[in-house]
């Protein structure tokens, strides 16, 4: 998946702000984008730069291994997709007539139907092996993918509501972003939180964060976690510990 990790403040540095030290750190505001793996949540890449320039830059190493990614708003677009599959590199995003780029796509897909929609429903149109899904959820959602046929039909699970039918792209998407929020619930908590003066400092202490974080992924998947098993907060306290 293609995404910008979790960046929760420090909420006790936050509430000793004054309100001009508030302003001026959301001017210093940066954006980072991953490339994570959605079976284990391990941060494969990072770029500090923005939509379809970062989405080529991360996945340089995909092209020719028939990999499906998916992206955010802000990067969905067809000719990224396009060019994206002359790589073999397959694409799956959620689409937003607001943030993405929706050059070429038809513009009776863009707008929502006049008529009421049932919970589930859908619609599509396919141009080559690209399609564009709108269903309907309590409120309007679109996808482009050339990575799933329109037809094929999913699932998604509610608690609630049970089981809402959607095509195959749309439970594809919800299934791997669910990774995704797992891992922003586990490991967000211990990003390292400093008092930056500057936006590069910043960036410095989350790239050490999502190092650390990778560390101890690969620690549970190895042998050594088998032996002895740490939580997330003693692996950083024996990181402190060995390098004292």
């Amino acid at each position: 998946v293609l995404h910008e990790p979790l960046i929760d403040e420090d909420p006790v540095f936050i509430n000793t702000c004054t309100e001009r030290e508030l302003r001026k750190r959301r001017k210093r505001k940066f954006s980072l984008w991953v490339r994570q793996c959605t079976s284990t949540g391990f941060i494969c890449q990072n770029k500090p730069q923005l939509h379809s320039m970062v989405a080529k830059q991360l996945c340089q190493n995909l092209s020719g291994r028939n990999s499906i990614i998916f992206t955010g708003p802000s990067i969905t677009s067809l000719n990224l997709y396009q060019e994206f599959e002359k790589q073999e590199i397959y694409c799956c995003g959620l689409l937003s007539t607001r943030k993405s780029d929706c050059t070429g796509l038809p513009q009776c897909m863009l707008v929502n139907p006049e008529s009421p929609q049932q919970r589930g429903q859908s619609r599509s149109m396919m141009r080559g092996n690209t399609s564009l899904i709108s269903w309907y959820n309590k409120g309007h959602f679109r996808f482009l993918t050339n990575a799933y046929s329109p037809t094929k039909e999913g699932v998604i699970i509610k608690r609630k509501s049970g089981e809402i039918p959607c095509p195959l792209a749309v439970e594809a998407f919800a299934a791997h972003l669910s990774y995704i929020c797992k891992y922003d619930d586990k490991y967000s908590k211990y990003f390292i939180f400093h008092k930056p003066n500057k936006t590069w400092q910043q960036v410095f202490w989350l790239t050490i964060s999502i190092a650390i974080n990778n560390a101890y992924i690969l620690y549970k998947m190895s042998d050594a976690y088998h032996v002895k098993r740490y939580s997330r907060a003693q692996f950083g306290e024996r990181l402190i510990d060995l390098n004292h």
